[in-house]
């Protein structure tokens, strides 16, 4: 077989391994930005995407793109730091015949770049509940059937904030922590059914709505301004759902407990 033979052989096995046909993803936070690319790079090739967001104006429209793009998508509206809720969100999935395949850890808040003598309690715990309990949940609520069918991927998107300690507040910077270490542990836990777990640490990234700049701790965002500055331009949604793509793909197959920073090199500073 001559090299150019050899070449074309190896790229079409490539591709034959980021085929997802047949696999349900979970995204939450799949209505908008990061996570709606996400769906949308997933389904287009061949998954079935089912978004869990809480409004269920951006759950409707995400499913049309996907759906005019040729992919089979569903979805509903929920509130992933509810057990009960996304209990009974995955028994549906369970019970309608689908098994779960992949589960991507998206959405999550920010907090207003508060230091931790300024952050009020009520924050810290919803800033908590929203990034670091709710993938606990979601992921508590997979396991076992991705256990029964010994296979799995398990993406948790954090941050470079999961990272450094200059990026964000005290209760945002502590959940990207707490994330990683999530990531960690799923993934020796489980390593022997199958199932792996890693993490995405997306940088400075445009056209997303976690931050407002209205409520923004203007002193402590001064404070980590120097370590913002490192981070060079904005990156695309898309970036980090290529990322995503590879770590639900079988080209990740020996792959897990990986902390992966897409970032630009900010994290390389």
């Amino acid at each position: 077989m001559t090299e150019n033979a050899l070449r074309h052989d190896d790229l079409t096995k490539s591709s034959t391994k980021s085929d997802l046909t047949g696999r349900t993803a979970i995204i939450t936070g799949g209505g908008a930005g990061i996570g709606q690319a996400i769906a949308l790079t997933l389904a287009s090739h061949g998954a079935r995407a089912i978004i869990f967001d809480r409004i269920s104006d951006r759950v409707a429209e995400t499913i049309k793109m996907m759906e005019a793009g040729g992919g089979t998508a569903s979805g509903a509206s929920l509130d992933i730091t509810d057990d009960s809720a996304v209990d009974d969100a995955v028994s549906k999935i369970i019970d309608q015949g689908s098994g779960i395949d992949i589960l991507v850890n998206c959405a999550g808040i920010f907090d207003d770049y508060k230091a931790a003598g300024g952050a009020s309690t009520a924050l810290w715990n919803r800033v908590i509940a929203v990034n670091l309990t709710a993938p606990f949940i979601l992921t508590r609520a997979i396991l076992p059937h991705m256990v029964n069918a010994r296979r799995g991927s398990i993406i948790n998107i954090a941050s470079v904030a999961g990272l450094r300690g200059g990026v964000g507040g005290a209760a945002y910077t502590a959940s990207k922590h707490g994330l990683i270490g999530l990531t960690r542990s799923v993934a020796w836990g489980y390593r022997s059914e199958g199932i792996r777990c890693n993490a995405i640490c997306p940088g400075a990234i445009g056209g997303t709505a976690i931050l407002d700049d209205s409520a923004i701790d203007m002193d402590y965002f001064a404070l980590c301004e120097p370590v913002g500055a490192l981070a060079g331009n904005p990156g695309e949604p898309q970036s980090i759902a290529d990322a995503a793509l590879f770590l639900a793909s079988d080209q990740s197959s020996f792959m897990s407990g990986v902390v992966v920073p897409v970032d630009g090199g900010w994290s390389a500073g």
